[in-house]
């Protein structure tokens, strides 16, 4: 995958709290173009997870970022942001972020508290949620 972002993804890339070994849930991440970068930034001990709701949008993630899938620095995993949980023996996350997720972003207010609940159970306590309603991002304290 190129690795050249759109200047609105690199501006969210830049405001995320990002550094090697940070454990990155990404909502709605399909294709993968902002995760290979995010990805580049927490290697080599860190990792992303992108969630898509969007078989066909998991399936491209893989591909575009395979050296990522490959190097264990990035997984993937088909649900919606509503319905998802963890599964066992993954390891919580420092922080998630979203960028034009209908659920969190004001479009599908009536999924909004589900998909707060599953993201605040795959962070640490300490962790945070980012999504693109602020310039550029808008954290959200969810502990």
């Amino acid at each position: 995958m190129s690795t050249t972002l759109s200047a609105r993804l690199l501006r969210v890339v830049d405001a995320l709290p990002l550094s090697p070994g940070v454990r990155v849930l990404e909502i709605g991440g399909a294709p993968g173009a902002a995760a290979v970068e995010v990805a580049r930034r927490v290697a080599l001990t860190g990792h992303v997870l992108v969630l898509d709701r969007s078989p066909t949008g998991i399936q491209r993630t893989r591909q575009n970022c395979q050296d990522q899938v490959e190097a264990g620095l990035l997984t993937t995993m088909c649900a919606s942001v509503e319905e998802f949980t963890l599964p066992a023996g993954v390891e919580v996350f420092d922080i998630a972020f979203a960028c034009r997720v209908g659920a969190l972003d004001g479009r599908h207010m009536n999924l909004y508290d589900d998909a707060i609940r599953n993201i605040a159970a795959a962070l640490k306590p300490d962790g945070h949620l980012y999504i693109d309603t602020g310039n550029p991002l808008r954290r959200i304290d969810l502990h």
